[in-house]
């Protein structure tokens, strides 16, 4: 079989009898990404999207935030804009791409138009997450190095499987959708920093959709496009992609999911700094200094996450979620890095950008590190204070990560933190209410319903 059909094979015949700490983790994904799609809902970007769409008809799906509904790959398309721009969605390292922010809204808007139920839902997004994996270990960091935004890439065709999942669709369809996807998989990082970054988990998150209900139609594509000579691993592969015979031996052998489980946001910015500024805030809460107590802040990183940080002097909201600089000031200054920290005019603190210069990044050569996603070298943070005083520590796992997780009270925290500024008290209790329930909801669109237009003006 092709590397797709083996994946549909798994696709159309696993079960849905999953791991408790699986269905837990992806409950908790499901809350913490609905939360930032609707934080992210009043973004101007995710504005400017909608109001792009609303030429193209009404349908049965909600676009989060608003009283409109779309046909659903609209509504993904918004909603993933939404999912991605504060930049405070989770992380999934085994694909190296931000899985729920492309997943949840395409299953989310899928799920309205066909009336799926939460366990559905769930049972899709485990799966998507699996595929996510496969995919991801097959080109990265190969493939992440070489410029591709994997969540608008990889994350493009793992979705459409999911979609496949979410549909029931047979085996051929589910190959035909996904070989649609791979035509469909684009994204590129030069948009880091920019308003399309977000757009292009969006587009992914459309995409999949449409791919899925186009191979559900019929419409057929080449079943072994993913390991092709003039397919996805050649063109997309990068300068040392690992092939696909490894990370097929790892499907669902264990879940992904169960194994390194997701990376779930504290800090609104790219998760490529998050290692250092949790490093910055163990070595503050250790021993005791302050921003004014530190000479220089010396910091080692892997190759593509210097790559992410380009921008040493930000000059807006975009460019300071890309930023080490500005994340380690705002570390040092408030122990936290909060969604108020990113507006045109926190950008222009100067108490924060009289930080900058502190802060030295430095990076891993690419051929020194593992080609294994799954395998992750540490964050080194060396803080050197004014009275000589030499601090290091490192870390391999951001705070949030199974390895040190957020507690129930930490999860609601970030879920009204995102939400309060944007949905009135009412409404913002039904909402958790329903998000502790999702497992058991018997349609999505009770769901749904609270999410669209019940917000304040």
């Amino acid at each position: 079989m092709s590397v797709l059909e083996t994946l549909a094979d798994w696709i159309t015949t696993r079960n849905s009898e999953w791991p408790e700490s699986c269905l837990s983790r992806a409950s908790h994904a499901f809350s913490d990404t609905i939360a930032c799609i609707v934080a992210g809902s009043a973004d101007p970007v995710s504005t400017k999207v909608g109001a792009g769409v609303s030429l193209w008809g009404t349908g049965a799906a909600t676009i989060i935030g608003t009283k409109k509904k779309a046909p659903a790959p609209w509504a993904a398309m918004v909603n993933g804009t939404a999912a991605h721009v504060l930049e405070i969605d989770d992380n999934y390292y085994p694909a190296l791409t931000h899985a729920s922010a492309i997943l949840v809204p395409a299953l989310i808007a899928l799920g309205d138009e066909v009336d799926a139920s939460g366990a559905d839902l769930l049972d899709a997004f485990i799966v998507g997450l699996e595929l996510h994996a496969v995919l991801g270990r097959g080109v990265n960091r190969s493939h992440y190095f070489a410029g591709w935004h994997p969540t608008a890439t990889v994350g493009c065709i793992g979705t459409a499987g999911a979609c496949a999942r979410l549909l029931k669709v047979d085996k051929a369809a589910t190959v035909a959708t996904m070989s649609l996807a791979v035509s469909m998989a684009s994204g590129n990082k030069a948009q880091f920093g920019t308003e399309a970054k977000s757009f292009q988990c969006g587009m992914g998150a459309s995409n999949a959709i449409v791919a899925a209900r186009l191979g559900q139609a019929g419409v057929q594509g080449n079943p072994e496009v993913l390991e092709d000579p003039q397919g996805f691993l050649a063109l997309y592969g990068g300068p040392a992609p690992r092939g696909w015979e490894e990370p097929l031996k790892k499907l669902d052998n264990p879940l992904a999911l169960e194994e390194f489980g997701l990376a779930p946001k504290r800090h609104a910015c790219c998760g490529s700094a998050h290692n250092s500024i949790d490093c910055v805030l163990d070595l503050k809460r250790q021993h005791g200094f302050s921003a004014e107590d530190v000479e220089s802040i010396d910091i080692l990183v892997g190759a593509s996450n210097k790559k992410n940080l380009r921008y040493d002097d930000p000059q807006d909201e975009f460019q300071a979620r890309f930023s080490m600089q500005y994340n380690i000031a705002l570390a040092l200054l408030q122990g936290k890095v909060s969604l108020s920290d990113f507006t045109a005019d926190a950008v222009k603190r100067k108490e924060v950008r009289k930080l900058f210069s502190l802060v030295t990044l430095n990076a891993r050569k690419f051929e020194d590190e593992p080609k294994d996603p799954d395998q992750r070298p540490p964050h080194i943070v060396k803080i050197v204070l004014k009275d000589g005083t030499v601090l290091e520590t490192q870390r391999v796992y951001a705070r949030g990560l199974i390895q040190d997780p957020f507690n129930d009270a930490e999860r609601l925290e970030k879920v009204l933190e995102c939400c309060e500024p944007v949905m009135n008290e009412g409404d913002l209790g039904e909402l958790v209410s329903q998000l502790s329930s999702l497992r058991s909801l018997p349609s999505i669109r009770t769901l749904t319903e609270v999410l669209g237009g019940k917000t304040n003006d």
